[in-house]
């Protein structure tokens, strides 16, 4: 953003859009906080982007937001200029409603959570997009929901399957993989089963250590993300992690 030479604005702005993720994984604030100024500048020039672009930035927004109650209405601002789905923007469309969907469960307004994520999903069946990388935290999330409402048995037959089919068409050795085993324990947790949720976490876990081989401050937080999970930390998780990260 300092040095580049920004003569072809649309691709920046594309850029911009698709770094800021990946700083999200990496937890970098400070490089997010630049690229939230950034693309508010850049799209303060009607001429600049397109109504999706704005949609995206309320929701990059929101998801740094630390009151709920604005960052849920920064998500509906962001539908609000969704106003009619498109092929070209249904991705979109489909992961703003699963974030407000989240937003909601996690205030525990569960009626309008699920009425968001079923939006959501909808729309990546209608739009065949339900293959997609984004589609899996959707479908973990809902699962989740379903869980917390008293349908654990649907929930985690649609993790199951989805599980299957990462496998068979992808790897069971993926991110992916582990967002679902991670969901499953998760629900098994809660559901007090919790020899098989250390079965679901130490598989995540485990895939964690390969694929983030290169971060091992990503690795070291999620141990300690689900070993927080966990009522008492002398659990057989925690057993585990603490041998794991003697190890590394």
């Amino acid at each position: 953003m300092a040095v580049t030479v920004k003569d072809h604005m649309a691709f920046y702005l594309r850029f911009l859009e698709d770094v800021f993720p990946y700083m999200e994984k990496y937890h970098d604030k400070t490089g997010m906080g630049r690229v939230l100024s950034e693309l508010t500048v850049l799209l303060e020039n009607p001429s600049c982007g397109t109504v999706n672009d704005r949609a995206l930035l309320l929701d990059y927004k929101s998801s740094q937001e630390k009151k709920t109650e604005k960052a849920v209405q920064l998500r509906k601002d962001a539908l609000a200029l969704l106003s009619e789905i498109t092929a070209g923007n249904a991705h979109l469309a489909a992961n703003i409603n699963a974030n407000l969907g989240s937003l909601y469960r996690q205030t525990g307004e569960y009626a309008l959570a699920r009425s968001y994520m079923e939006r959501g999903i909808s729309i990546l069946e209608q739009y065949k997009l339900t293959n997609t990388h984004d589609s899996i935290p959707q479908i973990c999330n809902y699962a989740m929901l379903l869980a917390d409402v008293g349908e654990t048995s649907r929930g985690m037959a649609a993790l199951r399957k989805l599980s299957r089919v990462i496998k068979e068409n992808h790897s069971d050795m993926s991110g992916d993989y582990a967002v679902i085993q991670e969901a499953m324990g998760g629900i098994c947790l809660a559901q007090g089963n919790v020899r098989q949720a250390t079965e679901y976490f130490k598989c995540a876990t485990h895939i964690y250590e390969v694929i983030w081989e290169d971060a091992p401050e990503l690795i070291e937080e999620k141990y300690n993300e689900i070993m927080g999970l966990y009522p008492q930390i002398g659990s057989v998780l925690g057993q585990y992690v603490a041998q794991a990260l003697q190890k590394s």
